[in-house]
């Protein structure tokens, strides 16, 4: 499960960072509505006692009838959470884009495509780095139906990062960012 990520930024060219994550898993409501979650834990190439952690959460609100509604990479039909953390500092990223899936093998597999979602920085976790500036994710992935990892990795995520409006309790720790600072590499 590969995603692509473009940093446009002001000054200079865009980066592009390739991430590949080793866990994903789906749950889906009774309205159809689906949460797909990626996690990627790996150590820091430049320090090997820190651990980075990569959560990336994609939630459908409407889905495309075959036949019906015309299915085009550039519709809304997701909001997108990206949370990356490096021992207690993090930055998180939010934005919408495209989802488009298809289960497989009844209903145990959810194969899909983020066809692309943009990205602003959120919030701050104790001074991290906010990574990008202005974003594009896109990549395939596999999910498993796993509705209790999906809970356990989602609440990981909000206990970390409230998406939160500012003057939140939660604030203190998490804050939304005012400049860029420099970014460390996952």
């Amino acid at each position: 499960m590969q995603m692509r990520i473009i940093d446009h930024r002001q000054a200079g060219p865009d980066a592009v960072y390739v991430e590949t994550f080793n866990e994903c898993y789906y749950d889906a409501d009774a309205e159809g509505n689906v949460d797909v979650v990626l996690r990627r834990e790996h150590v820091k190439t430049d320090d090997p006692s820190q651990t980075v952690t990569q959560i990336i959460h994609v939630r459908s609100f409407w889905k495309s009838i075959p036949g019906t509604t015309v299915a085009h990479d550039q519709q809304i039909n997701a909001t997108v959470r990206y949370m990356i953390l490096s021992g207690r500092a993090g930055a998180s990223f939010q934005g919408a884009g495209s989802i488009f899936c298809e289960k497989t093998r009844g209903r145990s597999v959810l194969e899909g495509d983020l066809g692309l979602a943009y990205l602003s920085p959120r919030t701050r976790l104790n001074n991290g780095n906010m990574l990008f500036e202005r974003a594009e994710i896109s990549g395939s992935f596999r999910a498993r139906h796993d509705p209790r990892r999906v809970v356990r990795i989602l609440n990981e995520m909000d206990e970390l990062f409230r998406f939160s409006e500012p003057g939140d309790a939660h604030a203190s720790r998490a804050q939304t960012p005012g400049a860029r600072a420099s970014a460390v590499q996952p």
